[in-house]
């Protein structure tokens, strides 16, 4: 038992500066600070993590300086949501710019290994999860940095 609790006390002191825990990152912006609390509070998307998909349109200091004089025109430094997404439309792109659609270069409609499935049930649906490969190609779009 008293291992046990050797361990955990290890476990908790090795993960923690002090009393406060390691941010998982060192980002102002995606990890910690009033940018991310406030995104998250405002609750602007359907998903939390679509605004950590976001990319910025500019260095971090310009966004966080950014939103520290916008947040300090409000009562308690809140911005208002509508407020809030503006300013998300002025500094980061929608997640997702950064693939585009893409079909491996030695991709077949027909590809020979299939015609020696003999159960013509899982042969076609084999065939029906190989057609798959076409809709969930992606690469990593050429303009995305």
């Amino acid at each position: 038992m008293h291992w046990r609790i050797l361990v955990i006390f290890s476990f908790i002191r090795f993960f923690s500066s002090g009393d406060t825990l390691l941010a998982p990152c060192d980002s102002q912006i995606y990890c910690t600070g009033e940018v991310l609390r406030q995104v998250q509070m405002a609750k602007l998307f359907d998903d939390d993590k679509y605004f950590v998909d976001m990319k910025l349109t500019t260095a971090p200091e310009v966004v966080v300086e950014a939103f520290a004089n916008l947040s300090s025109g409000f009562p308690n430094k809140t911005i208002p949501s509508s407020e809030l997404q503006k300013f998300l439309q002025t500094y980061f792109e929608e997640p997702g710019k950064e693939f585009e659609q893409w079909t491996p270069p030695d991709w077949h409609s027909k590809p020979t290994f299939l015609s020696r499935v003999s159960d013509s049930k899982y042969r076609s649906w084999a065939e029906e999860l190989h057609s798959l490969w076409k809709s969930l190609g992606r690469k990593v779009n050429v303009g995305f940095h």
